[in-house]
């Protein structure tokens, strides 16, 4: 169970911390989340935002994929998933052409129709994204798996929040950004 564990944290957790801070901070640094605390704090105005469909228009493509996907740890995990899946399917995609210009002969209105399909059926899966990583699951400890990948993403909200605050208290605001 222990290996089990180790295995979990790294290859879930891990991926779901990195992904949730850069969530989380940029969404901070970005001024889409107001006086946050906290990681309770982060999901509650996820979910203010996510209603707010006037704030959600303006926040940049990334957050609002994460906020279609629902936000939250739910969100980061399907976004994960979503990258995950997209990844896989553009690297297949670009090795399926000789080159450029095999590229260039096979572009048409049907390829077109079928990226867009892919994306969408891509979009329902990472909403799957339990279904999605069970179908691959061998191990035993299943529940570790999911323990690993919610601390991944209290870690990583938690160092975000506490990166924002520390870099407000100094004053390193970036305003430019806003």
């Amino acid at each position: 169970m222990i290996t089990e564990l180790f295995t979990a944290l790294f290859m879930a957790g891990l991926p779901v911390a990195v992904t949730a801070w850069f969530l989380a901070w940029w969404a901070l640094r970005n001024g889409y989340l107001d006086s946050v605390e906290g990681v309770g704090d982060v999901e509650r105005e996820i979910k203010r935002l996510a209603k707010d469909k006037e704030r959600r228009k303006q926040a940049d493509p990334v957050h609002r994929k994460w906020l279609a996907l629902g936000g939250g740890f739910y969100g980061v995990v399907a976004f994960l998933t979503w990258l995950v899946i997209e990844g896989r399917d553009l690297l297949g995609f670009v090795r399926s052409f000789a080159g450029f210009g095999a590229f260039l002969d096979a572009l048409s209105i049907n390829m077109l129709v079928g990226l867009v399909i892919e994306a969408v059926t891509n979009t329902i899966l990472a909403l799957a994204w339990p279904v999605y990583w069970m179908q691959g699951f061998r191990g035993t400890y299943l529940w570790l798996w999911f323990f690993a990948a919610y601390a991944g993403y209290w870690a990583g909200t938690r160092l975000a929040v506490r990166r924002f605050r520390a870099q407000r208290a100094i004053g390193h605001e970036d305003n430019d950004t806003r």
